[in-house]
C-alpha cells in the first residue's frame, strides 16, 4: 500500500532543494558571465587590431575621435547585454565592461557616448530593472570619464580599473534597489546577480585596459624602431641628397635603407620614371626606364599611400616578378606637389607590418625633407654669399679713401711707418676681397681688427683707445669672417662726436655652450627707436647697414642659435653689441629640424 512521504522528510527534502537551488545558480551564472567576458574581450581585441580602430587607440583627443570611441565602446557595452544571461525578468551582463572602459581611456565624453549607447539599448529591452540598469550605465561611464581628467588624461592601471569598477558595480546594485519594484523581487535578484557582475565586469575592464596598454605599447615599440632605423638611414642619405633626388643619389639611398631593414626590395621613383631599385626584381625594374606598376602610378596620381597586400595589388606586368606584397608612398614637398615615390618589397604575399608601414611613410617624409632643407640650404648661401660680397665691397670705399689720406700725410715724414701702414692696408683689402670661407677662426678675425684699427690710431692719435680683454681659449672657435670688424668700424665711425676721447673695448668669452664676442665704446649711443629698427626682420630696411648685414648673416647661418644684442641710449655714453655663437656650430640646426620631421606625418600621407 502507497504511503506518503512523513511530513519532516518532505520539509528536509524542500529545504535541501533550496539549498542546492541558491549555490548552483550562482555558479552556473558566474560560469556563462566568464564565457560572455571571453567573447567581448575576443571580439573587442579582433576589432582593436583592424586599421580603423588601431587609429582610434591612442591618445590623440580631437572631438571627431572620441565621438568613433564613444561608439565603439557603446558597442562594446551593446554586446555585453547581448550575450547576457536572463534571470528574474532581468538581465545579467556586462554591459559596464564597455561603458566604464570607455569612459577609463577615452574621457568624460567618451564614457558618455558609451553609457547612452548601452543604456539605451537595455531600456529598450524592458524589465521590472530597465530604468536603473540603464541609468547606472550612463552614470558609470560619465564618472570613468571624470576619472580619466582627474588622472590628466593618463591611460588607467588595470587594477585601479577594477577597484573603481567593483565600486561602480555596487552602486549599480543599489540603484537597482533604490528605483525597482516590487523591492522583494528586487532584493531577490540582487542577491543572485551582484557577486557575478561585480567580479566578471571588473575583470572584464581590467582585461579591457590590459588590451589597450599592450596595444598603446606595440606601437610606442614600432614608433622607437621605426625612429631609430630612420635616423640611421637619414644620418647616412643627408650628405647623399644634400645634391638632389637623381638617378645616382636615388640608388645610394636605396642601398642604404636595404642595408638597416630586412626587406626584400627598395626603390625611388619620380613622377615618370625609376630612378633607382635595389633587391630582388632588380633585373626588370630598371633605373631610367618608365614607371612599370599601376600601383605606383596610382599612389603619384592620387597623392595616397598604396598598401599592396598581394601580387595582383602589385600589377608588375613581369610574369617573374618575385614581389609579393609591398608599400608605396607619395614623395609630396611642401608645397603639395608630388615628386615621386618611394617603395618598400617583400617577396611574401601579406607580408608588411606595421614597422614597414611606419617605416615607409617616415622614410618618405624625412627623404622629401632632406631635398627641400638642400633647397633651403642652397637658397641661404646664395643669400649669406651676396651678403658677404656686399659687405667686402662696402669696406673698401668706407674707410679707404681716409686710410690713404693719412698714409699719405705721413710717407713724407716716416717713410718706414707709412710702408708698414701700407702693408696694413693691404692686407685688409686682400682679406675682405679675396676670402672665400663663411667661417674662420677668431684669432684672424682679430689680426685683420688690429691691423684695422692700427691705421685708424694713426688718423685720431690720443683720441682712440683700444682695450682688449681676450680668453685665449676662444681664439681657436670659428666665428663668421668679417662680423666683428664691421662692428669695431661703426663704432669709431659714430663714436666721436660727443667725446674727447673714444675708448673701444673688445672682449671674448665662452658661457652657458656659447662663445661670446663683446664691442663696447663710450660713444653718443644709438636710439631705442633705431636699435629696434635693427632688430627687426625687413629686408628693405636700408639705414645702419653694417650691423643689420652682419646681423642677417648671423641669422641665416644659425638660425635661431646665436645671440645678438645691442644695449645703447641715444646721447648717453657708449653703444655694446654682444654676439653669441654655439660652440657645436651652426648647421646644428638642419639635424634638429630632420630629426623634428620623423614623427610628423607626411601631408595626407
Amino acid at each position: 500500500m502507497e504511503q506518503g512521504l512523513p511530513a519532516e522528510i518532505s520539509v528536509k527534502g524542500f529545504a535541501i532543494h533550496k539549498m542546492f537551488f541558491s549555490i548552483t545558480i550562482p555558479y552556473i551564472l558566474y560560469l556563462d558571465l566568464i564565457r560572455s567576458l571571453a567573447m567581448v574581450i575576443t571580439v573587442g581585441f579582433v576589432v582593436g587590431q583592424t586599421p580603423i580602430a588601431r587609429t582610434l587607440f591612442n591618445l590623440e583627443r580631437s572631438l571627431r575621435k572620441q565621438l568613433l570611441l564613444g561608439i565603439f565602446f557603446g558597442g562594446v557595452s551593446i554586446l555585453g547585454t547581448v550575450l547576457g544571461t536572463p534571470i528574474r525578468g532581468a538581465i545579467a551582463n556586462l554591459r559596464d565592461v564597455g561603458a566604464i572602459g570607455g569612459g577609463l581611456f577615452g574621457g568624460p565624453l567618451v564614457g558618455l557616448i558609451a553609457g547612452i549607447i548601452g543604456g539605451l539599448e537595455r531600456f529598450y529591452l524592458g524589465g521590472f530593472t530597465a530604468i536603473p540598469c540603464a541609468l547606472a550605465t550612463i552614470v558609470n561611464g560619465t564618472i570613468a570619464g571624470l576619472l580619466y581628467e582627474w588622472r590628466k588624461e593618463e591611460v588607467f592601471g588595470v587594477l585601479p580599473g577594477m577597484v573603481f569598477t567593483s565600486l561602480a558595480e555596487v552602486g549599480h546594485m543599489s540603484l537597482v534597489l533604490a528605483i525597482s519594484r516590487p523591492l522583494s523581487d528586487a532584493i531577490g535578484l540582487v542577491k543572485i546577480i551582484a557577486g557575478p557582475m561585480i567580479i566578471t565586469n571588473s575583470i572584464g575592464v581590467g582585461l579591457f585596459l590590459l588590451v589597450i596598454r599592450v596595444t598603446l605599447r606595440e606601437r610606442e615599440k614600432i614608433s622607437a624602431l621605426t625612429a631609430e632605423k630612420v635616423l640611421k638611414i637619414a644620418n647616412e642619405t643627408l650628405p647623399i641628397l644634400s645634391k638632389g633626388l637623381t638617378e645616382e643619389s636615388a640608388n645610394k639611398t636605396a642601398k642604404i635603407i636595404l642595408k638597416y631593414t630586412n626587406l626584400d626590395a627598395v626603390a625611388l621613383t619620380d613622377r615618370e620614371k625609376i630612378l633607382a631599385f635595389v633587391g630582388r626584381g632588380a633585373d626588370h625594374h630598371k633605373a631610367g626606364v618608365e614607371i612599370q606598376t599601376k600601383s605606383t602610378k596610382l599612389a603619384i596620381q592620387t597623392g595616397k599611400v598604396q598598401l599592396l597586400r598581394d601580387r595582383k595589388a602589385i600589377a608588375c606586368p613581369h610574369l617573374q616578378c618575385p614581389l609579393g606584397s609591398g608599400v608605396i608612398v607619395p614623395l609630396r614637398n611642401s608645397s603639395g606637389e608630388i615628386l615621386g615615390a618611394l617603395k618598400l618589397y617583400r617577396i611574401d604575399e601579406n607580408a608588411i607590418t606595421p614597422l614597414d608601414f611606419e617605416l615607409a611613410k617616415g622614410m618618405a617624409n624625412i627623404l622629401i625633407n632632406q631635398v627641400e632643407l638642400r633647397e633651403i640650404e642652397r637658397e641661404r648661401e646664395l643669400r649669406m654669399l651676396s651678403q658677404f660680397k656686399e659687405l667686402q665691397a662696402r669696406i673698401n670705399p668706407h674707410f679707404l679713401f681716409n686710410a690713404l689720406n693719412t698714409i699719405g700725410y705721413i710717407i713724407r715724414r716716416e717713410p718706414e711707418r707709412a710702408r708698414d701702414l701700407l702693408y696694413k692696408l693691404s692686407f685688409i683689402l686682400r682679406e675682405a676681397i679675396d676670402r672665400k670661407d663663411n667661417l674662420i677662426e677668431l684669432r684672424e678675425e682679430l689680426e685683420l681688427i688690429r691691423s684695422y684699427l692700427m691705421i685708424e690710431k694713426e688718423r685720431f692719435g690720443e683720441r682712440l683707445e683700444v682695450e682688449w680683454e681676450i680668453d685665449p681659449s676662444t681664439l681657436e672657435f670659428k666665428i663668421p669672417s668679417l662680423v666683428v670688424q664691421p662692428i669695431v668700424e661703426n663704432s669709431i665711425k659714430h663714436g666721436f662726436s660727443s667725446t674727447k676721447k673714444l675708448v673701444v673695448k673688445i672682449s671674448s668669452f665662452i658661457k652657458g655652450g656659447k662663445v661670446f664676442l663683446t664691442v663696447e665704446d663710450n660713444g653718443r649711443g644709438i636710439s631705442s627707436e633705431k636699435i629696434d629698427e635693427i632688430m627687426r626682420y625687413d629686408p628693405n630696411y636700408t639705414n645702419c647697414i653694417g650691423l643689420r648685414n652682419v646681423l642677417d648673416r648671423i641669422r641665416n647661418l644659425y638660425d635661431r642659435d646665436y645671440c645678438f644684442k645691442i644695449k645703447s641710449k641715444k646721447d648717453k655714453k657708449g653703444t655694446k653689441v654682444t654676439m653669441g655663437f654655439p660652440i657645436e656650430g651652426g648647421k646644428r640646426w638642419l639635424l634638429e629640424r630632420l630629426l623634428s620631421m620623423t614623427s610628423n606625418p607626411q601631408g595626407k600621407n
